[in-house]
């Protein structure tokens, strides 16, 4: 019998051929996971677009901002007489009614007649004008006479009344606290002409001026103050 004939192939190197095999199919698993772990972003916050390319947020123009408007004066919450019969009691209405006329029309047509103000202080009457105010004058029906009074109801701020109020005690009024109130009063005798004065009330944002020629009842003032305030 001859001897025998060895397979092809040397049988101890196939074990290793697996090994290897198995080896290479492991790594490109443990690589398949790294890149998977790797690309889902561990530690980026869910909902974040820093991962996209061009898909930052990207910020709106700021609004100008916008002007705060200058507030108006405020005038003192207080009463606000409409009219100026509203201003006098009925007995005071009456007996003023017996001495002259209420607004003659004369005198709201003549812008100089020099009775539509209850001051003659010029910078006095620039505040009357420039403010929301009623004017109140008696006088003789038929024109310009000896006698008559005007009274302005003149709606100001607190600033204002305490204007008036120094600008009164410079033109040489005598200013006392009265009525819960600042009353300034003056009085002259004007020659063969008689008397001739001014009575003024400042309270809860509310100036009365008034103005007299040889007219005014007694308690003129006092009435307007009782009347406006009434009930206060």
């Amino acid at each position: 019998m001859g001897a025998a004939t060895l397979p092809t192939g040397s049988p101890s190197r196939r074990p290793l051929w697996f090994a290897l095999g198995a080896v290479g199919v492991l790594l490109v698993v443990a690589l398949i996971v790294v890149l998977v772990v790797w690309r889902g972003g561990a530690g980026t916050p869910s909902g974040s677009d820093d991962s996209l390319p061009g898909t930052r947020p990207t910020p709106t123009a700021t609004a100008e901002p916008q002007a705060v408007a200058s507030a108006a004066p405020a005038v003192a919450a207080g009463p606000r007489p409409t009219s100026c019969e509203a201003i006098y009691s009925p007995t005071m209405l009456s007996t003023l009614n017996e001495t002259g006329t209420l607004n003659p029309e004369w005198a709201e047509k003549d812008v100089n007649s020099g009775v539509l103000f209850g001051t003659d202080d010029e910078q006095l009457i620039v505040l009357i004008e420039g403010a929301e105010h009623l004017t109140c004058v008696w006088g003789n029906p038929d024109g310009g006479s000896g006698s008559g009074l005007t009274s302005n109801v003149v709606f100001v701020t607190a600033e204002q009344s305490e204007a008036v109020h120094q600008r009164l005690l410079g033109d040489g009024l005598n200013c006392y606290e009265e009525l819960g109130g600042i009353r300034c009063i003056a009085e002259s005798t004007e020659g063969a002409e008689g008397i001739a004065g001014q009575s003024h009330f400042l309270r809860d944002g509310i100036w009365l001026a008034t103005r007299y020629v040889n007219a005014g009842p007694e308690g003129y003032t006092h009435d307007m103050v009782a009347t406006v305030w009434a009930g206060a």
